[in-house]
């Protein structure tokens, strides 16, 4: 299809990637008046302003809908247009940009701007919390969830050096938490370092957690890792980023269509790497398959 006959409103997250955003969006909107992409563009200023603006871009008739920023900003979209015949698009601009890494858009701003003009629409599932959220890559639960709010007070550090940092932080200081798990009838309760349930691959800035994600097989992956002592965390950090963990006997892995877990504790939890504010005592996770439309490269 060619640009012209695609017409796309962008929502923007200047924030994202801890300011990056603002400094590269001119550039990107330099680019796409060079190209003559027909657009609109809506600036965010407020935390879940992003789903009500996608909203607004489906009632103005537009059909392509693109979130420009990070993780976080693609969620917020995503939750604006599923269940629409929109098609997302993604111009990343944030701290981890995991989304972007599992469907293969460049993390190159300008060169993901040739996915929007040229890629073609594929399928993808989604995640579901408690019947009203939707998650693009996953939640998760514990030490990750740490990370992710500690890197969005980080001043300096980036991208995957200030996930990297973080964890390290956390790997001698996250106390564990209990959590009991209810799968196709049967509950098991285990204390967790980090609980994650995905869609896709990568969280924290290309920490593989879920190795066999795959975004179109129906499927939310499980991935409980238990406690180790401080010293071994720091050793398991490696294995974990490069998805070389599952086969630890502290780790325990499934694939499920529907889960739901339970805890007395506070649990710390991010969506999409936000922070996300868990339903309590108890809530459902599950897979909805072929949710969404995205422009993916060719």
């Amino acid at each position: 299809m060619e640009s012209e006959k695609r017409r796309f409103f962008l929502v923007v997250n200047l924030i994202a990637g801890q300011g990056r955003c603002k400094t590269l969006f001119p550039k990107v909107k330099a680019e796409l008046d060079r190209r003559r992409i027909d657009y609109d563009v809506h600036y965010t200023n407020e935390p879940l302003e992003a789903t009500d603006a996608a909203r607004m871009g489906l009632e103005a008739g537009f059909e392509y809908l693109v979130a420009v920023g990070g993780d976080g900003t693609v969620n917020e979209v995503v939750n604006g247009i599923v269940g629409s015949k929109a098609t997302l698009g993604v111009i990343p601009a944030g701290t981890g940009n995991d989304f972007v890494r599992m469907v293969g858009i460049p993390s190159d701003p300008f060169r993901a701007i040739d996915v929007l003009v040229r890629g073609r629409p594929r399928r993808i599932d989604l995640g579901r919390v408690a019947d009203d959220r939707y998650f693009v890559n996953g939640l998760g639960i514990g030490i990750d969830a740490q990370v992710a709010r500690d890197v969005l007070e980080m001043k300096r550090l980036r991208g995957a050096l200030a996930y990297l940092a973080a964890a390290v932080k956390e790997v001698f200081r996250f106390q564990p938490f209990p959590v009991t798990l209810t799968i196709d009838g049967t509950a098991e309760e285990r204390t967790y370092l980090s609980l994650g349930f995905a869609n896709g691959k990568f969280c924290g800035g290309g920490f593989k957690l879920a190795p066999r994600a795959l975004l179109t097989d129906g499927m939310i992956d499980v991935a409980g890792i238990e406690d180790f002592p401080k010293l071994v965390r720091l050793l398991r950090l490696p294995q974990a980023r490069a998805g070389a963990h599952l086969g630890l006997r502290q780790v325990h892995y499934r694939q499920v269509r529907e889960v739901t877990a339970s805890s007395d504790a506070d649990l710390v939890a991010h969506m999409d790497g936000e922070a996300h504010k868990l339903p309590k005592p108890s809530f459902r996770v599950e897979a909805v398959p072929d949710a969404l439309t995205l422009l993916s490269p060719l």
